[in-house]
């Protein structure tokens, strides 16, 4: 394989995970960043088998969480930082309903791996006080990855292994034809720049939306810490009395300043599980790149072949965007054909 050198723009989650897959083929790499967009720091890093409101298995679960999970093991090790952390989600059910589908589904053969069987402790669960109208029940294979102990972590075991450059991409410098940026010839140029890639003169037509969380850190003493609970929101433990409750949701927001509004929604809907107090510590604001269709928009450029993009992970980012890079990376290098549900062609034809 012969070895070529590509540009990242863009050092979160995504640009983290397409380096460390080109750097597994040999591939010399640069990365670009201004470090402005702290999605993928600000983010909860949640990995739910589940979505909740259809209860059912989260898209191509199968593949993409065994391999995430060998995948930040591998890089836990790599690194010798610890950011991986297994934890149960407990749902409270919303309506008999939703407890009904559980039910029907926690021992069909495609679900047993990712539902505990509902017990009579879980449907009358009276514990730290949280309110249980209608039963709760327990997550199999659920974790939760620390941003912020895994972005920085990984910035400082990359820049072992490539160039690392800080400051903002200037699309006037990029010739795109050759492939060359401030006088250094690339083989490709990435962009991993999430929300941001509005401002992209090659990609700001795609349906890439901003779609805003607001997220806060309590203390409480009266919180359960070794279960994550969720019910209108997601009350995660990630130090002892701290945790973090989120998100929220906010479509074509431009900027990622916290707003009073978001702060009273996220404790609005942590009064559906807890009356309990608490303690704001902080409080902060993303913006994800997320997809009309909600699946991540992959590819090259069809005009420019030497442009790509790995963009639209959306919310649940820190499950997909291990495998979703493996894929690009053997797309890239080895001319494997991308899924067609997160080709760029699917949006873009020739």
């Amino acid at each position: 394989m012969t070895q070529q050198h590509y540009l990242i723009v863009g050092a979160g989650l995504s640009g983290i995970c397409v380096a460390q897959q080109l750097i597994s083929k040999k591939q010399q790499v640069s990365i670009i960043d201004s470090y402005e967009n702290k999605s993928s720091i600000v983010a909860a890093g949640l990995i739910n088998p589940l979505v909740f409101r259809r209860m059912a298995k989260s898209w191509r679960i199968d593949e993409l969480l065994p391999y995430a999970v060998e995948f930040y093991h591998n890089l836990e090790g790599e690194t010798g930082e610890n950011f991986y952390h297994p934890i149960v989600i407990r749902r409270f059910f919303s309506s008999e309903q939703e407890r009904g589908f559980w039910e029907k589904k926690q021992s069909e053969l495609e679900y047993i791996d990712y539902m505990h069987p509902l017990t009579e402790d879980d449907i009358n669960y009276n514990k730290y006080q949280l309110k249980n109208d209608f039963g709760s029940a327990r997550v199999k294979q659920s974790a939760w990855v620390n941003p912020a102990v895994f972005i920085p972590s990984m910035h400082n075991a990359l820049k072992a292994k490539c160039t690392f450059i800080s400051e903002k991409f200037d699309y006037s410098k990029l010739e795109i034809e050759k492939g060359f940026y401030k006088g250094i010839e690339y083989a490709g140029i990435i962009f991993c720049e999430g929300y941001e890639a509005q401002h992209n003169p090659w990609f700001n037509d795609l349906p890439i939306q901003s779609t805003k969380g607001e997220v806060l850190t309590i203390h409480s003493d009266e919180l359960p810490m070794d279960e994550s609970i969720n019910r209108k929101c997601f009350v995660l433990p990630i130090s002892p009395s701290t945790y973090k409750i989120g998100s929220s949701y906010k479509w074509d927001t431009p900027n990622d300043i916290p707003t009073e509004e978001g702060k009273q929604e996220l404790l609005e809907h942590y009064h559906f599980l807890s009356d309990s107090k608490l303690r704001i510590i902080d409080h902060t604001a993303g913006i994800r790149p997320t997809t009309l269709d909600r699946r991540p928009i992959i590819g090259r450029h069809e005009l420019h072949p030497k442009l790509h993009i790995f963009n639209g992970m959306g919310a649940k980012g820190y499950l997909i965007a291990p495998l979703l890079s493996k894929e690009f990376i053997e797309f890239l290098v080895n001319d494997l054909p991308l899924s067609k549900e997160i080709d760029l062609r699917r949006i873009r034809k020739k």
